[in-house]
Order: C-alpha cells, then sequence, then structure tokens
C-alpha cells in the first residue's frame, strides 16, 4: 500500500480496559452519581486510594479530570497496576498511524465501508465503529491534561459484536476507494486488537496521542 499522507498524523492507540466497570464509571461521570457508583465497586474505591487519593467517594476530592479518571479507573492492569498493552504484533503500528487521510484506520473504515447483503448487521456494525471512535465526543471524558485524548470505548460484550460484524458477508469495500486494499487492511487490523481483547475478557477505548 502506497503511503498517503504529506505529514505526521497523531498515532492511535487501544487499550484494554475493564468491561463491566466501562458504563458505571462513564455514567457516573456524565451527569451520574459517582458516590453511589463508587460504593457498588469496592475494588475501584482501593485502587484510587492506592493512587493517593484520600477521599475517593467524593469526586470534588479527586485532583483529576474526568478523562483521565475514566482512563485510571477503567485500565485493565497487572496485580502490580502496571500497564499490559493488549498483543497485537505488527498490527500495533499499522492500526496506529494508518497511510491516509487524518492517520486514523478508524475513520477510513468508517468513510469507505458500504453494506452489501445484510443491511441490519451493517447498521449494527456501524454503530459499534462509531461508539469506539466518537462515543467521547463532546463529554467532559473526551480530554484531559498529559496529552489525554479518548474517542471512544467498547464493552467485551461490544467487542464480539463488532468482530462478528466484520467477519460477516455484511460490507464491502466502496468501488472508489482511495487505497487499493484499505478497508481490507485496517479492518484486518482492529480484529487483531478484537481477537486479543476477547482472548483476555477485557474491553477496549481508543486513545489518540497527537
Amino acid at each position: 500500500m502506497e503511503e498517503a499522507m504529506e505529514t505526521t498524523t497523531p498515532f492511535l492507540t487501544i487499550d484494554p480496559m475493564i468491561s463491566s466497570r466501562l458504563t458505571p464509571v462513564f455514567d457516573a461521570l456524565n451527569g451520574g452519581n459517582w458516590s453511589k457508583m463508587i460504593d457498588n465497586d469496592g475494588d475501584l474505591l482501593i485502587r484510587l486510594a492506592a493512587q493517593g487519593v484520600s477521599n475517593p467517594e467524593k469526586r470534588p476530592s479527586i485532583p483529576w479530570d474526568d478523562a483521565n479518571l475514566f482512563f485510571l479507573s477503567c485500565l485493565d492492569t497487572t496485580k502490580n497496576g502496571r500497564s499490559r498493552p493488549l498483543e497485537v504484533g505488527i498490527s500495533k503500528e499499522r492500526f496506529g498511524r494508518f497511510p491516509y487521510g487524518d492517520g486514523s484506520a478508524m475513520t477510513y473504515l468508517r468513510e469507505w465501508m458500504r453494506e452489501y447483503n445484510h443491511p441490519d448487521i451493517f447498521a449494527e456494525l456501524s454503530t459499534l465503529l462509531d461508539s469506539l471512535a466518537t462515543r467521547m465526543s463532546g463529554t467532559s471524558m473526551e480530554s484531559g491534561i498529559g496529552r489525554m485524548n479518548i474517542k471512544g470505548w467498547l464493552s467485551l460484550e461490544d467487542i464480539t459484536k463488532l468482530r462478528k460484524g466484520i467477519t460477516a458477508k455484511c460490507w464491502r469495500p466502496a468501488a472508489d476507494e482511495p487505497l487499493d486494499g484499505g478497508c481490507q487492511d485496517a479492518a484486518k487490523h482492529l480484529l487483531a486488537f478484537l481477537r486479543a481483547a476477547e482472548k483476555r475478557k477485557v474491553g477496549i477505548a481508543l486513545r489518540i496521542h497527537g
């Protein structure tokens, strides 16, 4: 595939997240009740306390912005609290900076995939791609200090649905897609992350590193 970008674009990563915690933390930070949420999640309370938060039950007492709080609350780590990225081999680099447009394989897929034979399956596929690429848009969790920029996320259940949708015969590349084999290539690298997440039984979050 020929390079189609003249300038360096941001790098994208897909991070492993604790699937069961994604929706509760998202809802709590998106106008919900933080104290009620954390009262039902003792492990999260312990995690935040271990990171120096003296009163995790009260949102105003936590010094982090919502983006960093969401990420640090939900990131799947080792027992020692260390980050453990998904193992996807070469797909990390190939997905991370796609050779077209804004450098995002997600943008490319959403722009150039077309429905084929199964409109219901394709509609769900499109919704899930949008959730991973834009769910955080317009929320307080979209960006924070330290260049934290979260585009979206999916639960483990969503990941399985997305993986089945991508591998189903419900889509094909647009006839005029600008990169020969571009959709297939982007889908292949995204699938590597989805399968790795399923194997590890985690959710995922899409981040952009400018």
